[in-house]
């Protein structure tokens, strides 16, 4: 019996080990190229959850991840993903729980691309060259955070597109630096709701930041500077809070209806929209327009040297607003 006693004992203390030890603690870290000599054979074998440390240096692959993993850099130094062909440079499908972290990804059509996916974490990564879009969210839900994204070939390319996520969990979009894409530098459609703060957005040649297609969001905090057409744009139908954002320097498009031009912030095509707190200076026609049947309340908005009106209304509404909660 005492034995017996001993035993029960000892089980006892290793379920308890085992489902109090830390998370941390039952996560396997994994090696490219010490255990795997790919990180597409790391992705493939390594057990879910698992961490993936990639050493620094040049690899030419494409990956697709299908379950829960993490891929970081194993130390100092870049680790460049930039296969030759035009499959999106990594593929997130069909899982959750996954996090890119601190690659620098060149090329591809996209150059992370999240779909039927959600708990995605994509941070601190510099994406460039993508042939259409730098990070795409297509059905699903993603964090993306503290990225550098920039230079999405022409003639299509943007920076961050997130769309069709309406029967998923928000979506954040904060901390990135996105800037010299053909087209626009954030962009949504068909999004249930997304959070856009804190971001750095320059120098695209069509948007800066587009919220569109009866997208919800709130747009906070971000500095939108020397983008082409529209600094900011809430279009058909859309609902959001843009509130204490810096929008400068919106230069006008030849490919653009006059109207729809060089206007730092506009509301358009039965959208509505609350403006506060934002600072918008120097756009090529007004500071901000409101257009074609959509709502906007507007509140302590500071505008400066725009070359037409500050606020431009046609077919819509301004009323007095209050300020973002």
């Amino acid at each position: 019996m005492p034995a017996f006693r001993s035993a029960a004992r000892l089980l006892v203390a290793l379920f308890a080990l085992l489902f109090t030890a830390p998370v941390s603690a039952l996560v396997l870290v994994v090696q490219v190229p010490g255990d795997f000599a790919t990180i597409g054979e790391a992705v493939a074998n390594a057990p879910d959850y698992a961490i993936i440390e990639i050493a620094p240096g040049a690899y030419a692959e494409s990956l697709v991840i299908e379950r829960p993993l993490r891929l970081r850099p194993a130390a100092d130094g870049e680790v460049l993903l930039a296969p030759a062909g035009d499959e999106p440079v990594i593929t997130i499908e069909d899982t959750e729980s996954v996090t890119i972290e601190g690659l620098s990804i060149v090329g591809g059509q996209y150059g992370i691309f999240v779909t039927r996916s959600q708990d995605i974490t994509i941070k601190d990564n510099a994406v460039s060259g993508s042939r259409l879009v730098g990070i795409k969210v297509r059905l699903g839900a993603a964090d993306i955070l503290d990225n550098t994204v920039f230079h999405a070939q022409p003639p299509y390319g943007m920076g961050i597109h997130v769309t069709n996520t309406t029967q998923w969990p928000p979506s954040r979009v904060i901390g990135n630096l996105v800037f010299g894409h053909t087209l626009s530098g954030i962009y949504t459609n068909m999004t249930g709701m997304i959070e856009i703060m804190d971001n750095v957005v320059t120098d695209n040649g069509q948007h800066g930041i587009a919220v569109t297609e009866m997208s919800h969001a709130d747009v906070f905090d971000n500095i939108v500077a020397d983008n082409a057409e529209t600094g900011i744009q809430l279009l058909d139908m859309s609902i959001a809070h843009i509130c204490d954002n810096i929008v400068s320097d919106t230069r006008g498009s030849s490919d653009a209806p006059k109207i729809r031009q060089g206007n730092g912030i506009i509301i358009d095509y039965h959208s509505e929209a609350t403006l506060s707190g934002n600072t918008i200076q120097s756009s090529a026609q007004h500071g901000i327009s409101i257009l074609f049947g959509s709502t906007a309340f507007l509140h302590e908005n500071s505008i400066q040297d725009s070359e037409a009106q500050s606020v431009y209304v046609d077919g819509s509404e301004a009323l007095d607003g209050s300020g973002c909660a």
